[in-house]
């Protein structure tokens, strides 16, 4: 067993007695702690991977046969990406496969109101938590799941398909956790992490009871697909032929917005409209035909010809129809002695008008594996408990800009006030942080608070805010009552971006 030496900040810190590094990755020394990863999407992929880095034991178990990214695009912020300089290798291949886009807003005729880079890549802002690296905002989820996933199998990290979990145990007295599969397979360590989305039958040991999902009265038509689809649309096929770079449009409307990415090769677009379909379903295989997604549009001949025909050009029934639904924050994400913890979507869903379902995922990922190092062997209950003390608060927070901003997106460009806050504002707090540096640097404060009561409040949060937790149903009854959301939240504390 290597040495330790004393520290009054981190009592477990292990001296290391040799250089690992593969792939070249600098392995931290072992910790002597066991992790299960229950999910192979990205947060559960990253998760094992900065568990590796930090001298973790870790294997995955994913319930279906391949690695697949469900999905078509996410973007992710500087925060979800602060200890990527530490794999060269995944590094290199970020750089390759992730778009550096620009953002329009257009009125749905495709008036552009405004053209903007994304905030943390603007001259003279406050310096970005990824820096130096050039954030290029937008992925692929299935190039992202395959670059991380090409990562674990590079630092051998051992993942088994086929498993679908369907219960989770804690053991206190042991100091374990099980994952119990359909087809009778246990899986114990001393930690098992739920990275199995929204869901995930965790909710049993963490919150006692299921989450409930709540219709929030709008569904998602979204696809992505190859510019090559796009022969016979002359708007469209202009429009790729002239781009220098690739570029998110924001259309608005009243209950209505359509979101598009195009580059060179891929062409995405999302259309977010006031529809409660009793058979959308929260399912990446429940498709519509092209005409029913153009259907969707309140007076179709109105919106933009390059909407219209990236619409009816796509790949026949390829485009998914999407329940969009929420659960309230949860307050909860660790089992009664710690052994069990949730991470990304089994933790906390987000609308995709927050545009940080997959940065938080990441942040966890971060946060997480930097809680359990420090905690060490035999303390790993208390370390995720730390982990969902740090990181509570500011995921609920941005959980609630999803809903503010979706007040904002769903609303004629010309009914704005040019003198509110910047469109779509996230802020230095929120792209400026650094997850791993934050669990080093406030892991004793945190662990002393839970267990003597001392002091602690978190920092990672906009500078003055006052936190509140919220409710999806308060939120909504906002909106009806036609209280400007986005004001009152978005001056609750600085925000800015200097």
């Amino acid at each position: 067993m290597p040495s330790k030496i004393a520290s009054t900040s981190n009592p477990q810190l292990i001296v290391p007695t040799k250089n690992v590094i593969v792939d070249g990755v600098l392995r931290y020394p072992p910790t002597g702690t066991k992790v299960l990863i229950i999910g192979a999407g990205v947060g559960g992929l990253m998760t094992a991977l900065e568990c590796w880095r930090k001298g973790i034991e870790v294997e995955i178990v994913e319930k279906t046969d391949v690695v697949s990214g469900h999905g078509d695009m996410f973007g992710i912020g500087p925060s979800g990406w602060t200890t990527l300089h530490h794999y060269p290798s995944m590094l290199k291949e970020y750089d390759e496969i992730s778009w550096d886009s620009r953002m329009s807003f257009q009125a749905r005729d495709g008036t552009e109101v405004s053209q903007e880079e994304f905030e943390y890549n603007r001259e003279g802002v406050e310096t970005n938590s990824a820096y130096p690296l050039r954030i290029k905002t937008l992925m692929s989820r299935y190039h992202c799941a395959q670059m991380l996933h090409s990562q674990c199998k590079r630092l051998g990290i051992p993942l088994t398909f086929n498993v679908a979990i369907e219960k989770y145990e804690e053991d206190i007295t042991k100091g374990n956790a099980t994952a119990v599969a359909q087809d009778g397979r246990r899986f114990t360590a001393d930690v098992v992490i739920a990275a199995d989305g929204i869901g995930t039958k965790s909710h049993g040991v963490t919150l006692g009871r299921p989450v409930r999902a709540i219709k929030t009265g709008f569904d998602v038509y979204r696809v992505m697909y190859p510019t090559e689809q796009l022969k016979d649309a002359p708007v469209a096929e202009e429009m790729v032929r002239n781009l220098e770079r690739p570029i998110i449009m924001l259309l608005q409307a009243d209950d209505l917005h359509v979101i598009s990415a195009i580059s060179k090769d891929y062409i995405m677009f999302g259309i977010t409209t006031k529809d409660d379909d009793p058979d959308a379903t929260e399912s990446w295989s429940s498709t519509v035909s092209n005409e029913t997604a153009l259907s969707k549009l309140t007076e179709p001949e109105k919106w933009s010809p390059f909407i219209r025909e990236i619409i009816l050009h796509s790949p026949e029934n390829s485009i998914v129809r999407w329940s969009l639904r929420f659960r309230d924050p949860q307050p909860q994400w660790t089992s009664s002695g710690g052994r069990i913890v949730q991470v990304g979507d089994s933790a906390h869903s987000f609308l995709p008008s927050s545009g940080n379902g997959a940065v938080q995922a990441l942040e966890d990922a971060a946060s997480l594996p930097e809680c359990l190092r420090l905690g060490g062997k035999g303390n790993e209950g208390v370390a995720t408990k730390v982990h969902e003390l740090l990181r509570y608060q500011r995921v609920s927070l941005i959980q609630h800009t999803g809903f503010v901003n979706m007040q904002y997106v769903h609303r004629d460009v010309s009914k704005m006030n040019p003198k509110g806050n910047p469109p779509m504002l996230q802020g230095k707090w929120l792209w400026g942080h650094n997850p791993e540096k934050y669990a080093t640097e406030n892991f004793a404060k945190a662990r002393s608070h839970l267990e003597n009561g001392s002091p602690f409040e978190n920092t990672n949060l906009p500078l003055g805010h006052k936190w509140s937790d919220w409710t999806m149903e308060d939120e909504l009854a906002k909106h009806k009552a036609g209280i400007n959301t986005e004001e009152l939240l978005k001056n609750n504390g600085d925000w800015g971006l200097y």
